[in-house]
């Protein structure tokens, strides 16, 4: 019998929600969204990483104080390890730039590969990967070394521990809008692709609102769906 080709390439899925004693409590069904719905999860999130980056930054406001409680006590140590451990992202960017892309990038072969290039492609794939790790990190070292000593001369000069706590309150907002904007942006990706029919007529979800309201269980399985998605998407891309 000739199998349908075209079901391999999945780009939705079933989901069967289920609820902390493992009972199937409702059946919905996942797909990745499109462009329209991508371009709009990406306005969402950057309001809301917008809306939280101006509160933290307000020292009279509760997001500040509740972040920022004990900035006095904070001590040089502490304030330039919290700073590096905040520019990590900075560090393996810079990283990158020196090395190359090339640190990150999967060895190419033909569009029809046979089965000994394949092959051959998985054994420099395994043999590179440890070495260019490697080569990542140590770079990544040399760039929070360097960050550190920049750090350490600041905190000698007038008011240099203060000028650290600055730098300190920066870099930590930044890591939290980052993060804030990549988990408005996976929530509403996954409540537009989120359908209570097989034929994806009908949102499961009413709003956006209702979606972030919902259960962490239940966001947490759609959510785990949506992402399989996006992995089988890249698979088929290489």
């Amino acid at each position: 019998m000739r199998k349908d080709l075209s079901k391999l390439f999945r780009w939705n899925t079933k989901v069967e929600l289920k609820d902390n004693n493992g009972s199937i409590i409702e059946t919905v069904y996942v797909r990745l969204v499109g462009d329209v719905d991508y371009n709009q999860a990406q306005q969402y999130a950057l309001v809301s990483s917008r809306r939280m980056r101006k509160n933290l930054r307000k020292e009279t406001t509760l997001e500040h104080d509740s972040l920022f409680f004990d900035l006095d006590e904070k001590d040089e140590d502490e304030l330039i390890f919290n700073i590096l451990m905040s520019e990590m992202s900075n560090f393996r960017d810079l990283a990158v730039e020196e090395l190359g892309d090339d640190i990150l990038r999967i060895p190419e072969i033909s569009d029809n590969p046979s089965l000994e290039e394949r092959e051959e492609q998985q054994e420099a794939e395994e043999d590179s990967q440890e070495e260019k790790i490697k080569k990542l990190r140590t770079k990544m070292d040399e760039k929070s070394s360097e960050r550190r000593e920049e750090l350490k001369v600041k905190a000698k000069e007038e008011g240099g521990i203060e000028e650290l706590r600055k730098i300190f309150v920066t870099s930590t907002v930044n890591v939290k809008c980052l993060e804030e904007f990549g988990k408005v942006f996976r929530e509403y990706c996954v409540f537009k692709g989120t359908f209570s029919d097989e034929a994806l007529k009908y949102k499961a979800f009413d709003d956006f609102e209702e979606f972030r309201n919902a259960s962490p269980i239940l966001k947490r399985q759609l959510t785990d769906a949506y992402i399989g998605l996006e992995i089988s998407g890249e698979q088929l891309k290489n």
